[in-house]
């Protein structure tokens, strides 16, 4: 049987896996020390599609943000990954949004009970025109998402000590 043609969706994912892959390779090379001795090295290191996996088995991660005068602001959010792209809505009215507006630059973190942790670098956009009506909340209030989207510019991502 002769090799059939890759359709453009699997080029586009085989390109996002080698992409997410180039990131995590060149994050562990850029370490700190403290980062390297617990998190990026060789044998815990995920590849890319340990990553991807990962990142889908995880229901919420933590997004970090800088306030005003540097002050952390942090809340769970749900963060879809495309190569190396993260994507999640937020409420408009929360201090995050006003956060980014200053200083795009985020983090996140997540990990499961087995030992696989995650922490990724990026800086984030708002997409024009995303804002949209949502579910109200307790207040019964009418609320608005919009929707961010995360450049990655580091991932540090642990398998758990039992993983090959």
């Amino acid at each position: 049987m002769q090799n059939q043609p890759k359709v453009k969706s699997e080029v586009k994912v085989e390109d996002e896996f080698a992409a997410l892959q180039a990131l995590l390779d060149r994050s562990v090379t850029s370490a700190t020390p403290a980062i390297a001795d617990s998190v990026a090295y060789p044998e815990r290191q995920m590849s890319a599609s340990q990553f991807v996996e990962f990142w889908q088995s995880v229901r919420l991660v933590a997004m970090a943000t800088v306030g005003k005068g540097g002050r952390p602001h942090i809340a769970p959010v749900h963060a879809a990954l495309s190569g190396t792209t993260l994507r999640l809505v937020i409420y408009d009215n929360t201090v995050r949004r006003v956060d980014l507006a200053r200083n795009p630059r985020v983090a996140f973190s997540t990990w499961r009970a087995d030992g696989a942790a995650a922490i990724v670098y990026g800086r984030a956009r708002e997409i024009e025109g995303s804002l949209r009506p949502a579910r109200p909340g307790r207040s019964g209030k009418p609320r608005q998402v919009v929707e961010i989207e995360v450049k990655l510019t580091r991932v540090y991502a642990m398998r758990p000590p039992s993983a090959p």
